[in-house]
């Protein structure tokens, strides 16, 4: 789907002047996917409001490259009703199986509250089974105990990231932001990749 060095950066929905510094990263080659490129909405999602969540995917299909699948959704036919790559947020280990077989990446979703097993259940898993993995809302705390590392991809959002800021100014401010991403996305960048890009 992309090229590139290091961890896939996405950056969903969220306010116009934060899209723009998101726009001007894309630029760069610090974030790959920008929304509506990266399609979530987590408040949609969580409370179970699939068929408006689903709605607003089918008008932004063409634009739309990856999709967090709808929590709790346990419904095959979906895979193949929209031409994007799916991001599984797994909540239980019980639906494990199923996101095998319907997602290109299986979510960890970042809130403790939100899933039933730990980051070490999933780190097994994903060496067990070989799949690619997504860091759901990247967190301060990920970037600082190095957790990113385990990821494959992740998606970052002001409110998530909230910790890193001093305040509003700085929340706008494309340096803190470019800081910010180029931690995240070194998280997964070799001495090789870097000798491959010249």
């Amino acid at each position: 789907m992309r090229e590139g060095v290091g961890m896939l950066v996405a950056a969903g929905d969220g306010y116009s002047r934060w899209l723009n510094i998101m726009r001007l990263l894309q630029q760069k080659g610090l974030v790959d996917l920008v929304y509506p490129e990266f399609f979530d909405d987590k408040d949609l999602l969580i409370t179970r409001r699939w068929s408006t969540y689903l709605r607003r995917l089918r008008r932004m299909e063409s634009e739309v490259k990856v999709a967090v699948w709808p929590d709790y959704c346990h419904d095959e036919r979906l895979e193949t009703r929209f031409d994007v790559e799916w991001v599984f947020p797994l909540h239980r280990r019980d639906e494990l199986g199923f996101a095998l077989k319907v997602a290109d990446y299986i979510g960890f979703p970042n809130r403790d509250d939100l899933r039933d097993y730990s980051i070490a259940w999933f780190v097994e898993q994903k060496q067990a089974y070989g799949f690619r993995a997504w860091l759901l809302g990247v967190k301060p705390r990920h970037v600082e105990t190095g957790v990113l590392w385990r990821f494959d991809a992740c998606d970052i959002t002001g409110a998530s990231l909230r910790g890193f800021f001093k305040g509003w100014k700085s929340m706008n401010d494309v340096d803190v932001w470019e800081k910010l991403v180029r931690q995240i996305k070194a998280a997964k960048t070799t001495a090789l990749d870097l000798w491959l890009e010249g």
